[in-house]
């Protein structure tokens, strides 16, 4: 008797915790490309007007556009910005909707006549005529094509900059087609040469005050500007990428190009090496694949070797030049996109089984990075519950910025807020990352997909 009176006591002075049992569910994962914004093969121009099938091609997670200036702004001061609203319609359209790549240009081959407007030509900007008089190549140090070619960068930054579907500005403007070079101009001195690396930095710190928000990249071929800009915040691109013997058989610029200016830019920024962790990587293709294979045949092993390498640099992008690939090689892209890019995959969700009310229904998370970069525009990681009709019934945002997820392991705990009581019955628990606008965004590498772009993964019963 005195034990019992003891026991109770002991309860009215101690309350008894009751611990809900949790439940842990570990979604199945996917394997194979995944289709994202931002990453992976580009669509090159709308394609040129070609639709290939994915048979042909994979599906694209990025639309690349180039322009001239001269079509940019045929009168003085006024933008033809219908060009390039253009490009980010048709990425809108594409399902997945693509994000969006830019270079601006002021210079192309010596035969395909001016690049730049011919009002700016008129105002007495300096420069070279080709022997044809047919092409004007505008003196990069000429004070009046700086404060025009500034004008110009800062228009289209003030209408697209911080858009959140422009995934990237590739910093142009200098040299053939923004390429940092004029090594198509025989009559012409080497571009660095020509100008000093401070001259060359203008132009770089052009593109970074126009484009304050914007991931930047900039071409390797840029000299000691690439170390610059990448010293600046930009990521860095290779063109030509998979050169073995397009040009010669005795050099090429995945072994005597690529190697020394990479060091290079190494030796003179020591963070170079780690660019890819705040701004993309990207590679354009030399030729076409289709040419890799018929004209210079390129054996498995040495294509399996040119996407390794894109893969070990951290690569986001790889423009492939919307051309049919061969079905000799298609296995070797497909493999590397599963790893080019961010790669997300939920691999675990633990939540109290049975929700008896309160504020917050705590969910601790584990997700993978399984790619080789991370994604560099602010999305935001959302949870909701939804009930039996497909309502959303609760909705909230998790507070890590995902920018910082390198490839690895990363552990969430977000308390979901609970607004009021919850009827009877089960529900179900979703997540998503989502765009500025509220959408759904990105694919994960898991099951569980539903209509709305959101992953169901769980179950939660309300008593």
């Amino acid at each position: 008797m005195k034990c019992k009176w003891v026991s109770a006591l002991l309860l009215m002075s101690f309350p008894l915790t009751v611990i809900s049992a949790l439940t842990t569910v570990t979604p199945k994962a996917l394997t194979g490309p995944l289709t994202n914004p931002g990453i992976g093969v580009a669509s090159f121009h709308q394609g040129y007007g070609e639709t290939l099938g994915l048979a042909d091609y994979p599906n694209t997670g990025f639309e690349y556009d180039r322009f001239y200036w001269q079509e940019l702004e045929p009168v003085e001061g006024q933008y033809n910005f219908a060009l390039v609203d253009a490009a980010f319609k048709y990425a809108a359209a594409h399902r997945p909707a693509m994000n969006v790549g830019l270079r601006f240009m002021a210079l192309a081959d010596p035969g395909d006549g001016s690049k730049i407007p011919d009002w700016l030509i008129k105002k007495g900007v300096k420069g070279t005529w080709t022997p044809d008089n047919k092409t004007f190549i505008p003196d990069l140090d000429d004070l009046l094509f700086i404060e025009y070619s500034q004008r110009l960068l800062n228009a289209f930054g003030k209408r697209y900059d911080g858009n959140e579907n422009l995934a990237f500005v590739d910093i142009g403007m200098v040299g053939a087609w923004g390429e940092w070079h004029n090594s198509n101009f025989p009559n012409l001195q080497p571009l660095l040469e020509r100008y000093t690396t401070a001259q060359l930095d203008r132009y770089v710190a052009m593109h970074f005050s126009a484009f304050p928000s914007t991931p930047k990249i900039m071409l390797m071929s840029g000299g000691q500007s690439l170390a610059n800009a990448v010293a600046r915040g930009a990521g860095w691109r290779a063109d030509c990428w998979g050169d073995l013997r397009v040009f010669s058989e005795n050099w090429n610029h995945m072994a005597d190009d690529y190697p020394q200016r990479l060091l290079a830019a190494q030796q003179s920024y020591a963070g170079f090496n780690d660019a890819w962790k705040r701004a993309p990587v990207s590679l354009e293709i030399c030729s076409y694949m289709q040419d890799w294979k018929n004209t210079f045949h390129y054996t498995r092993a040495e294509v399996q070797g040119i996407f390794d390498w894109a893969v070990k640099q951290h690569a986001s992008t790889i423009n492939l030049k919307s051309r049919t690939i061969p079905s000799d090689y298609r296995p070797i892209v497909d493999d590397a996109l599963t790893k080019l890019g961010y790669r997300y995959r939920l691999a675990s969700l633990s939540h109290e089984s049975v929700w008896d009310g309160g504020p917050t229904l705590v969910l601790n998370s584990i997700w993978y990075n399984e790619g080789n970069a991370p994604i560099y525009l602010p999305y935001t990681l959302a949870f909701r519950v939804v009930d039996s009709a497909n309502k959303v019934v609760a909705q909230g945002n998790a507070a890590d910025d995902i920018r910082h997820w390198l490839p690895g392991k990363y552990q969430v705990s977000y308390a979901l807020p609970i607004p009021g009581q919850l009827a009877k019955g089960q529900y179900a628990i979703e997540v998503a990352i989502l765009d500025k606008s509220g959408a759904a965004r990105i694919n994960f590498a898991n099951e569980g997909k539903q209509s709305s772009g959101w992953y169901r993964v769980s179950t939660i019963t309300a008593r």
